[in-house]
């Protein structure tokens, strides 16, 4: 787990050969583009780095992203993008026989990648099905809930595609799988087998597999940069399964999130957006106890109260976390009630 922030002594897109890149806050929210993130993508692509697009939203087909993603001016091709649905399909395929008859939640992305994997979806519980796979898509009904509850009470293998709780739209944050994966808990007791989508890392595993082509020349995980917006979805995902993560702004995580991250949530890297994978990353200096510096930038305990140099600057931001996880880690100290910096990124 992360105790310290990291440094690199070339620019991230030649630190690591291939990003594992999250969607939802990073390169888009909704139909709309994220500040920067296309051109700076295609900068990266440009020096060598191999992109892969990692998204926990199991209702959209690998061409609709890819779609969108040209549109921003992007070159990427289906096989870069690894949703959950292609994910769990895999996962499921592996859990029982060929032919399996399979009870789903979810939109046609995710009918078609468990049809690829040679399984059986069926439409009502009376077939008796040997797995149920949920999923989110806008539309899904209370039906579709209780019939997928129906089955796992009578002993379906239960599979999710992601368990977030939220999804950031265009309007603002609304529910997602996770919200009515636990409708289906709370109904049955029952707990997913496993879930295809982030925190768990079995979608970087994935990604990393797919990526190879032959299935058999895996890029190193020492090689292999997850880099999201959540915390506890992208960032989570890469410390459970041994990648180093990149956290940027520009969606749901934040200067106080990261301040007060316990070790399984703290990212490698902490970004303002993807401008920065053409940079090295500058490493965080300890002073003393209560004080730490980051380029030009510090952060220090005074009394109750941690102050920065400047509350726009992203290496202040920096020094303040190498603070914080110093003072929470080895110093024993309440960090919640400290008054911290009001950072302005």
């Amino acid at each position: 787990m992360q105790t310290v922030l990291k440094a690199t002594e070339e620019p991230i897109e030649q630190a690591y050969g291939l990003a594992l890149l999250d969607l939802d806050g990073v390169v888009y929210r909704g139909k709309n583009p994220v500040d920067y993130a296309s051109e700076s993508i295609t900068k990266a692509q440009q020096h060598g780095m191999t992109i892969e697009y990692t998204t926990n939203n199991s209702s959209r087909y690998q061409q609709t992203v890819v779609d969108q993603l040209r549109g921003f001016g992007l070159k990427v091709e289906p096989w870069q993008i690894i949703t959950s649905s292609v994910v769990a399909a895999r996962m499921v395929a592996r859990a029982v026989p060929k032919d399996a008859k399979v009870f789903m939640v979810g939109a046609g992305h995710l009918r078609e990648e468990l049809e690829k994997q040679g399984l059986n979806v069926v439409e009502r519980v009376e077939d008796d099905p040997a797995a149920v796979v949920q999923g989110w898509y806008p539309e899904v009904t209370w039906n579709e809930l209780a019939n997928a509850a129906f089955a796992v009470e009578r002993g379906a293998r239960y599979f999710v595609t992601n368990r977030d709780l939220t999804i950031p739209r265009e309007l603002g944050i609304a529910p997602g799988c996770g919200s009515m994966v636990q409708a289906v808990i709370n109904a049955t007791g029952v707990e997913p087998v496993a879930s295809a989508g982030k925190p768990e890392a079995a979608m970087y595993d994935e990604a990393r597999l797919l990526a190879s082509h032959d299935g058999t020349t895996l890029v190193p995980k020492n090689h292999c940069l997850a880099i999201g917006d959540r915390l506890d979805t992208d960032i989570e995902a890469g410390n459970r399964g041994g990648y180093d993560s990149l956290v940027v702004l520009t969606g749901v995580a934040d200067p106080k999130q990261l301040m007060l991250a316990v070790p399984h949530l703290r990212p490698t890297f902490i970004s303002r957006d993807l401008r920065e994978l053409h940079e090295a990353m500058p490493a965080p200096v300890q002073i003393s106890k209560s004080q730490w510096k980051c380029v030009g930038a510090s952060a220090q305990l005074v009394g109750d109260e941690v102050r920065v140099s400047d509350l726009t600057d992203t290496n202040a931001l920096r020094a303040a976390c190498s603070l914080l996880w110093n003072l929470a880690d080895d110093e024993n100290v309440d960090t919640a009630a400290l008054r911290l910096p009001d950072f302005r990124l």
